[in-house]
């Protein structure tokens, strides 16, 4: 009870610890004045002597819940290392739970994107559920942590709000004390297509080269961009790399031996799509320190919106020229409402679903 909360509102513990106190003193006092044990007295007295006593141990009951109460919330995240967007996602989690007064505990795991780490963090979560009020969960590998994710929120029965990374692929597969906030990563991967076909046509470009940087987490990107782009233009050719971890130095490295094989064949790169920003910046990394020909007009667009990717955008001097922006402090804001509304019993959506925006140059 927020009413009477030792840290929350010290002074006003203060006041009503005391009086409660006080009642006490008076009814035992009340009681003994009236002889209740040597002799008999007015029924008046003791109703008034009872009541006292009973109004003191109701405050003080409500006290202690007031004491007791969980006043925490987890934050599970799958990785942490040069994870830009995550972090800043985190740091809004904790701005606005802070501002309710509540305490944010941050789970980071042992190593990024694994499965099993995740699950040592969720069984220690488990291990001290009384201490928390509900948890937020940046799910990791959902293919292999779809039963572990439905165990944990069976045994915990705390609200849990997915955000990020849908766990689930139906609604009907969420446990009754989990839902999901956040962006479909197929119509992040949409815009990006989209904004491509768009950039390529205006070059003229009937057959050009499409180099996808991928990633395991959010497949659903690079799929849904070279859908639209196959679908749109015909003859492109799309060079798909393998997982590079949402990592920048590793987006750099693979981008920068992709040139080297280009080069050798006298082929140009028309465009590279990141799906993350980091490894956006990497691909620029990559093409600012490899002289090359075939990357004299690349483009590259990247997923998330980060703050360096947008003010490189804006300045207009790089290969960068489009982000898909997921807005984190929307994405914080209604995440925490949710696991509020939640934890107050409420009624909410299975599914809560935001739309990506495009930030171009220009």
């Amino acid at each position: 009870m927020a009413l009477l909360d030792r840290d929350r509102t010290p002074a006003r513990f203060t006041v009503v610890t005391s009086v409660a106190s006080g009642l006490i003193v008076a009814g035992t006092v009340a009681l003994a004045r009236s002889g209740l044990l040597t002799s008999s007295v007015p029924l008046w007295s003791l109703a008034v002597a009872a009541a006292l006593v009973a109004i003191s141990l109701v405050l003080l009951r409500k006290v202690g819940r007031g004491r007791g109460r969980a006043r925490q919330v987890f934050v599970v995240v799958p990785a942490f290392e040069q994870k830009y967007w995550l972090a800043g996602l985190v740091r809004r989690l904790h701005g606005r739970l802070d501002r309710d007064g509540v305490d944010m505990v941050l789970k980071l795991p042992a190593c990024d994107y694994d499965a099993s780490a995740q699950t040592h963090l969720l069984n220690r979560v488990q291990d001290r559920r009384t201490a928390y009020m509900g948890g937020i969960v940046v799910a990791t590998a959902v293919d292999q942590q779809r039963a572990t994710l439905t165990e944990f929120c069976a045994a915990s029965g705390l609200p849990v709000v997915f955000t990020d990374i849908e766990p689930f692929e139906h609604e009907d597969e969420y446990p009754a004390n989990a839902v999901y906030v956040g962006y479909r990563s197929a119509q992040l991967g949409d815009l990006a297509g989209t904004w491509l076909v768009e950039h390529l046509r205006q070059r003229g470009l009937t057959r050009p080269h499409v180099l996808i940087i991928a990633s395991r987490e959010h497949a659903a990107r690079q799929e849904q961009c070279r859908k639209v782009l196959q679908s749109a233009i015909p003859d492109v050719s799309i060079t798909e790399l393998p997982d590079c971890s949402f990592q920048r130095s590793r987006a750099h490295d693979a981008v920068r031996a992709q040139i080297r094989r280009l080069d050798a064949r006298e082929l140009r790169l028309d465009a590279v799509f990141c799906t993350n920003d980091e490894m956006a910046l990497g691909a620029v990394d990559a093409i600012a320190s490899t002289p090359s020909t075939a990357t004299r007009d690349t483009a590259v667009i990247g997923i998330d919106g980060i703050a360096e990717a947008k003010a490189l955008i804006d300045k207009g001097t790089s290969p960068l020229r489009a982000t898909v922006v997921q807005d984190a402090d929307r994405l914080a804001e209604t995440t925490v409402l949710m696991l509020e509304a939640m934890h107050s019993g409420k009624k909410v959506a299975k599914r809560t679903y935001f739309q990506g925006q495009l930030h171009p140059a220009g």
